[in-house]
């Protein structure tokens, strides 16, 4: 497997910036994926990096072979990737085996050794029993286990795709993420992963690219996007909850920093001595009779073991989980603990803009 790299890397259409300068290292074996709303310039990404688009400018290099630069650039079917498509790509005149085996026919591999790789890419994707059936026998999950023994079967140095679960109902959804983790475990191949479901990305990666308009805001593990996000793009698009302006007020000796947060001070974790925002998330709220903020119920969702509460808190939406149902329109206490502090001086109309991308 391989080690991707981009370096300063942009590129425009028609004067419009589609990527602009992104530099980013994915190690060898590790499952990245690319996170954001449409237009955000992820697929762009993952098209420059299977040498399907030109860079307008900066480097891409795959295990320390530079592919695309100023000065070089190595066409698709020379660069050792392999790419699982949302529409599958399928061949419908061709069974799940000679699907699966076409890109050892075109690079000539001998017969036996092909039919061996072809029967354990199937082996590998649970496939083994379907391996004479047609693509129109097969149910959508069944497809895209195809393409991905497709991909499989030359042993790429990289394995890109590109939103390959969108197509899928939520229950095949999660079965298939199964299939993906399986894969990534038993092959240790490197694996760029493009999606702007959250669930997908946060689930699957080992690191996750948070994109906007154009930029990574922030490349780093699921726990540290939700936990610490770096500006209120982040904090408002990974996970559940609400950015709230901040204020400092004090500072503890364990480094913890004293917060007005809706008129209340809390302690608050920061990589900032003055932040500006605060991300809250369900969990950070305690609902209590005698907390002295005060918030209206304005929505109510089950979800399995609890309730999911929208709060109208000083004039902000909050979000928060109980065990009991509660009535819309009832008051009730809230409490803020453990929050996560950050300076963005564009506040939300940064977010604001990312989106109008979309």
């Amino acid at each position: 497997m391989a080690e991707l790299s981009f370096s300063n890397l942009s590129k425009q259409f028609d004067g419009v910036a589609a990527l602009d300068s992104i530099n980013a290292q994915i190690t060898s074996g590790e499952f990245v994926a690319l996170l954001g709303p449409s237009g955000c310039g992820k697929t762009t990404l993952l098209r420059l990096t299977a040498g399907f688009e030109h860079p307008s400018a900066g480097e891409i290099r795959i295990g320390g072979q530079t592919v695309a630069g100023a000065s070089q650039f190595v066409p698709p079917e020379d660069r050792g990737i392999g790419i699982v498509f949302q529409s599958y790509a399928l061949w419908p005149h061709k069974s799940v085996f000679s699907n699966v085996s076409y890109p050892l026919e075109v690079r000539r591999v001998p017969r036996a050794e092909r039919e061996a790789r072809v029967a354990e890419a199937l082996s590998l994707t649970g496939l083994s029993d379907l391996a004479q059936r047609m693509p129109s026998q097969l149910s959508g999950g069944q497809r895209q286990r195809v393409a991905l023994a497709r991909c499989l079967v030359f042993d790429p140095r990289a394995v890109l795709l590109d939103e390959p679960l969108a197509n899928l109902d939520l229950a095949l959804r999660a079965s298939m993420q199964e299939v993906f983790s399986m894969f990534h475990r038993r092959t240790g191949a490197t694996m760029l992963y493009v999606t702007h479901d959250q669930g997908e990305a946060l689930a699957l990666a080992d690191r996750v690219a948070v994109m906007a308009a154009g930029k990574i805001r922030q490349f780093a593990a699921p726990e540290v996007l939700y936990r610490e996000p770096v500006d209120c793009f982040v904090a408002g698009f990974v996970g559940d909850g609400a950015v709230v302006s901040a204020r400092r007020t004090g500072q503890t000796d364990r480094n913890l920093l004293l917060l007005n947060v809706l008129g209340q001070e809390v302690l608050s974790r920061s990589a900032t001595p003055e932040p500006s925002h605060v991300s809250v998330r369900p969990e950070s709220i305690s609902l209590s009779d005698d907390a002295p903020l005060r918030a209206r119920v304005t929505g109510c969702t089950y979800l399995g073991g609890q309730f999911r509460l929208t709060l109208d808190t000083a004039g902000e939406t909050l979000v928060a989980f109980a065990r009991q149902r509660a009535r819309i329109g009832e008051t009730v206490g809230v409490r803020l603990h453990d929050l996560w502090a950050f300076r963005d001086p564009e506040g939300v109309v940064t977010m604001e803009r990312a989106l109008a991308h979309a």
